[in-house]
């Protein structure tokens, strides 16, 4: 069984480092995303998720110059699961397979996948409602305090 999953700093600190476990102050710390849509969203739904959720994420400083790609994959997975929950709904749920039998739409089966993928993408941004209801937010986070060993030679 694996252990428990770790979170972003970023994260815990807007929780209020619940566990209280050490905060690593030399984490490397990325520049925050440009809220722009980026070029590789080509779909127009895509398009209009990143500009639903990016701004957001960006000024909380939950998303990163990092994080670019999962936000893109998560912007995709939503069109995509909406484009097939679209083509689902056109169709009944039981249909007829190759053989003739009744089958389970198979659209149903890629909605499903596609929503698991993006609710995967979306916790790891601290989007889903079980993130959010952990996050704390806080005035601005105090700089990481001067190492008491810093200037001594």
């Amino acid at each position: 069984m694996p252990g428990p999953r770790r979170q972003p700093t970023v994260l815990r600190l807007m929780r209020g480092n619940p566990g209280k476990r050490r905060i690593n102050h030399q984490e490397p710390r990325p520049d925050p995303l440009a809220p722009d849509c980026p070029a590789e969203l080509s779909d127009p739904v895509a398009r209009a998720e990143w500009a639903r959720v990016a701004p957001g994420l960006v000024a909380s400083g939950q998303v990163t110059t990092v994080d670019r790609a999962l936000l893109i994959g998560y912007c995709q997975k939503w069109a995509q699961w909406q484009a097939i929950e679209a083509a689902a709904a056109a169709h009944p749920f039981i249909v007829k397979g190759p053989h003739g039998h009744p089958i389970p739409n198979p659209a149903l089966s890629l909605a499903f996948k596609a929503y698991n993928l993006m609710l995967r993408s979306a916790a790891e941004l601290g989007m889903t409602p079980s993130a959010r209801s952990r996050v704390v937010v806080a005035a601005a986070a105090a700089p990481p305090p001067a190492s008491k060993w810093v200037g001594l030679k």
